[in-house]
């Protein structure tokens, strides 16, 4: 029985390693060298919307208000990032971690001062 769910368990988290390696790899692959719109395209893909495939119907609900909120801080430090690149306040690669770091704030700000009353 145990092993059942070993079986179950390894399988399922290296199908979602495969898909989400993929649309990494294929999208720096792309930025590098070939096109960067496509590579942006792929990027995009939502990730969360297909790990919704994964979770239980008990948890969906749940799962997407979540999804929903994060994607707020998602985008925050990608236009922050757009924002400061021209002026070059910082080098590469500190300016993509000063982006997590707003990414981080941003988060925990929405973490805890969003009601959780859904959840």
């Amino acid at each position: 029985m145990i092993s059942f769910y070993m079986d179950n368990f390894f399988y399922t988290l290296v199908y979602r390693f495969i898909i989400g390696g993929t649309i990494l790899s294929g999208s720096t692959w792309l930025a590098n060298n070939s096109n960067p719109l496509l590579a942006g395209i792929l990027i995009t893909i939502p990730l969360e919307l297909v790990s919704l495939f994964f979770v239980t119907e008990i948890r969906l609900q749940a799962y997407a208000y979540s999804i929903l909120i994060m994607s707020i801080a998602t985008v925050i430090p990608v236009l922050y990032y757009n924002l400061i690149l021209p002026y070059k306040v910082l080098v590469y690669p500190f300016d993509v971690c000063s982006s997590f770091v707003v990414w981080l704030l941003v988060g925990l700000i929405l973490y805890f001062y969003v009601p959780k009353t859904i959840l």
